[in-house]
This record gives structure tokens, sequence and C-alpha cells, in this order.
């Protein structure tokens, strides 16, 4: 008997103990890097609205258009690359020479992709520039900036699988974080001296050489850089390409079809203007890309069994979609805020940041789903994309105004819709035949 009557029963026993330990244990990882990356975020946000009122609107359409195309190729470069790193790197990353033999053939391979994509989109780049009043002059320099920072981000996009599926989250946080202040400090500085989109371009260029730098500096630490290349992961890494060039092309293309269309079919650069920088409030969900991409996939790869897999899915996906209603009633309700970041020339947009916003969410949720998939190939049929898509967008085009921003934001906001509902039927189908392997 206690003081107060009988001694109740301890709270958690033998069972249950070492799962609330872990659970708390996982809860202080994600919390650590969640707050390291929302002021990585910040500051590059901060970056980011520097330049939107410190450029007029012609020279941030140019840096809009640049940014835009430099994704696009980078996006290209990577088809199948990044999902076999994270599918067979899940099974060896723990054996230093191995894992050196499957990162050398991803960067050997990425670097054969991306001098493709460049072949291809370097004309369409020229061509919108110079179709929203860029001189031949300053197109070619803006090009010529955009190729050097892409041969510094092939690498980096496959050298920083090795800390994630490491679960090496401090690294990660040191590098966003020494790269994210170093740009905010350049432009600080070049405000007061001179500062235009080729400029802001090439900033952003030594920034990831910067990150590249210590990236690599890392990586050869961890991994055996000298090993040779792996015929089979080659083998297994074109099996992935070629199942995932078509959908990864049309989901690079619908990635930026706001910018592509109000590049080509906006009566005034402003337009563009406008959509870039509406995009850039889109920023608020990078936080949770980077926890997607640096803690929950790689996790989410590694775990093997059934009911802990859905508990991590519903828990997930679940945080994504309530984060996503926050932002997109507080938009709702408080669209003056919003704008007010963005400065005067963008104060009017009240109606198109709420259909920014909502398509961002669509995105961010879809994003979420398709992380997840991709991390245990369950990605067989993902080509439907391609079909559900064009065939609601072939409906839309009858009722939509290209030409205004709004336009182009509401035929963002519906395409949005096929990949999220077909991204749901891969993970239910996915658990469904995880369930029956792991029997």
């Amino acid at each position: 008997m206690g003081f107060f009557g009988p001694i109740s029963p301890p709270l958690l026993d033998e069972t249950t103990a070492p799962l609330v330990r872990r659970a708390l244990q996982r809860a202080r990882v994600v919390g650590s890097f969640a707050s390291v990356q929302a002021a990585v975020q910040i500051i590059s946000f901060a970056s980011g609205i520097l330049l939107i009122r410190y450029l007029d609107q012609r020279e941030y359409a140019y840096f809009t258009i640049a940014n835009t195309m430099q994704g696009t190729i980078n996006v290209l470069a990577d088809i199948g690359i990044s999902i076999g790193l994270i599918s067979i790197g899940g099974r060896v990353w723990q054996n230093r020479r191995r894992f050196g033999e499957l990162v050398n053939t991803a960067l050997a391979m990425r670097r054969r992709l991306g001098a493709a994509a460049i072949v291809l989109v370097t004309p369409v780049l020229y061509f919108l520039l110079a179709k929203n009043g860029a001189s031949a002059a300053y197109a070619g320099a803006l090009v010529g900036l955009i190729l050097a920072a892409l041969l510094v981000q092939f690498s980096i996009g496959v050298l920083g699988v090795v800390p994630r599926l490491r679960s090496d989250l401090a690294k990660i946080q040191q590098i966003d974080l020494i790269g994210a202040i170093a740009r905010l400090a350049v432009l600080g500085v070049l405000i007061v001296i001179f500062l235009n989109a080729s400029v802001a371009v090439a900033v952003g260029s030594l920034t990831l050489l910067l990150q590249y730098v210590l990236l690599r500096r890392y990586v050869a630490a961890v991994i055996d850089t000298s090993a040779p290349e792996n015929a089979e992961d080659r083998s297994a890494m074109r099996g992935f390409i070629r199942n995932q060039a078509p959908n990864a092309i049309f989901f690079c293309i619908q990635g930026q079809i706001t910018i592509f269309l109000i590049s080509f079919f906006g009566r005034h650069v402003s337009s563009v203007a406008e959509v870039g920088a509406l995009g850039r409030l889109a920023m608020i969900f990078a936080v949770l890309t980077n926890l997607l991409t640096n803690v929950f996939a790689p996790a989410f790869a590694r775990c093997q069994s059934p009911r802990r897999l859905r508990w991590q899915y519903a828990a997930i996906v679940g945080g994504v979609a309530a984060f996503s209603a926050v932002v997109l009633i507080s938009a709702a309700l408080f669209p003056r805020e919003f704008l007010f970041v963005l400065g005067n020339k963008y104060a009017h947009l009240e109606r198109e940041l709420v259909l920014m916003v909502a398509g961002s969410v669509l995105g961010a949720l879809a994003s979420a789903l398709w992380a997840l998939n991709a991390s245990k190939a369950w990605i067989a049929g993902s080509w439907l994309y391609i079909p559900l898509t064009l065939a609601t967008q072939a409906a839309m085009i009858p009722f939509i105004d290209f030409s205004t921003v709004r336009g182009v934001l509401i035929f963002n906001l519906v395409s949005a819709l096929p990949n999220l509902l077909l991204n749901l039927a891969l993970s239910y189908r996915g658990f469904r035949q995880f369930g029956r392997a792991a029997a």
C-alpha cells in the first residue's frame, strides 16, 4: 500500500517500453532535423524574397525562366537513377566498397543523361528568354551560367544519397545550412553593388560548388570512391530508366507547366514574374520535402515489417495532409499577409495566391506518396499518369485562358489530381504485394 492507497502497476511494461523509447528517439531526431531544416528554408526564403523585392519584374522573369529550366534539366538527368540508388543502396549501404561501386555507377549514368538533357532543353531555354525580351548576349550569358551550375548539380544529386541512407542527418544539415547562409550573405552584399538575373544565377552556381566540395569530402571518408562501376547496378538502373523515362519526362514538364505556359502565351513579361514570385511562397513546403527525402523515405525503404510499414505510411501521409490543410486555410483567410512578403508589385494577386497554394498542396501530397512508393519500387504502372493527365488537360483546354496568371494556375491545380489519385492506387497495390511477400 502506498501513502495514498494501492500502488498502481507500472505505466509501461517490458514489451511497450522499448517501443515508446524508440518512438521518442525518432521524434527527437525528426524534431531536430525539422528545426534546422526550417532555419535553412527561412534563410533560403529570405534570399528568394530579397530577389523578388530588389529585381524589377523583367529581370525577375529572366531569373524565373533560367531557374525553371535548370530544374527541368536536372530532373531529366535523374530519370530512374535516384530510384535505383535508394532501392539498391538500402541493401548495400553498410558495405563501403559495394556502396562505392553503386555511387560511381550512378554518377557516370547521370552525367550521360545530363548531357542528353542539356542538348534537348538548352534551345528551349534560349527561346523563352529571347521571347520575353532578353538580348542574344544576355540570354547566352544566362544559358552559360545555368550549364556551369548543372555540371556540379548532377554530382550533388547522386552524392547526396550517401548521408541520407546512412541517416547522417547532421552532415545534411551542415551542408544545407552553410550553402543557405553563404547565398544570402553574398546576395546581401551584391544588392549594394550590383544585382541582376545573371548575377543571381551566378551566386546560385557558386553556392552549389561550395556544397559539392563539402559533400565530396564527406563521401570520400565513408565509401570507397575508387571502386569500379558495377555492371549489375548499371543493368538494374537501365531497367529503372526504361520504365521511368516516359513518366519522368512528362512529370518534369508538368512540374514546370505554369512557367512554360505563361512564358509562351503571356501578354506581358510581368506575368512570368508574378507566377515566379507566387511560386516562391511554395517554399513553405520545402521543409516537408527535405524531411521526406532525408528522413522518412530512407527509413521507409529500410523497413521490412508490413505492420510497421503501414503505421509509418499513415503517419507520414497524415502529417503532410494536416500541414497542407493549415497552409491552405491560412492563405485563404489571410492573403494580404502572405502577399505583403512579396512587396507592392505583387499585392494584387489575392485570388491567384489561393490557387497557387492549392496547387502546391496537391503537389506536396502527390510528391509524398511518390517518394514513399519509389523508395519501395512500387512504381509499376506509373506510366498511366501520362494518359490520365493528358485526358484531364485536354478536357480543360476550351475553358482556360492561358494568357493570364489565374488561367495557368487553375490549369496547374486540376492537372495535379490524376497524379495524386494514381499514387494512392500504387500504394494500395504495393502494400498488398508486400504483405503477401512477407507472409
